[in-house]
């Protein structure tokens, strides 16, 4: 007895599946500008418009929201952590603190409530990338220090809580922020300021 399938079925079935990871990576890609735009409370049906697809494509891949909201946060986990590995790997300990530092500030920024809500809505996958970013994190920062590049007055943890600076929003005496500069200004003053020397 013959049990090959037709042709046309063989030729049919990595479409599908082709057509469903595309759906998949894009619906994440939206949720994640989403999430940077509107916060973690942005709907499915802005979701789907932004990533092109019909509501009911974002509901099946993602059933429950915690699991769309984790999805967002593992994705960016994993880009810190590979920056934070990047910076290890830099002969240059100021130059591999610099790109992480810079990674993270950004991703804070261009995040809405994305530190106050890993524990909230990741699950244990999640918190296991973040103690491994939190480690990285310590390493690379001391890696500076030891070098003499950093300077040694500030823990790793207060250096960490300055990337969340460039975050911070708000008018000053009637002058409103500078969308354009004002994370980069932020990030060239306080690398200054933490250089050794």
């Amino acid at each position: 007895m013959n049990t090959e399938r037709p042709a046309a079925s063989q030729g049919t079935a990595m479409p599908v599946r082709v057509d469903a990871q595309r759906n998949a990576a894009r619906v994440l890609a939206a949720a994640r500008r989403a999430v940077a735009s509107a916060g973690l409370d942005v709907s499915y049906h802005e979701i789907a418009r932004e990533a092109g697809v019909g509501v009911g494509t974002v509901y099946r891949r993602y059933p429950e929201r915690d699991q769309l909201m984790a999805a967002v946060l593992s994705d960016i986990l994993t880009e810190l952590i590979d920056t934070a590995h990047q910076a290890l790997d830099c002969d240059d300990a100021w130059e591999g603190f610099s790109l992480l530092f810079t990674g993270l500030a950004l991703r804070t920024a261009q995040n809405a409530g994305l530190s106050g809500s890993l524990d909230q809505h990741g699950g244990p996958a999640v918190a296991q990338q973040r103690h491994e970013l939190l480690d990285l994190t310590r390493r690379v920062i001391e890696r500076a220090q030891d070098q003499g590049r950093l300077r040694r007055d500030l823990a790793w943890q207060d250096v960490l809580r300055l990337t969340g600076a460039p975050a911070v929003r708000g008018c000053v005496l009637g002058l409103e922020p500078d969308p354009a500069h004002g994370h980069h200004l932020v990030l060239t003053v306080l690398l200054d300021g933490l250089q050794a020397g």
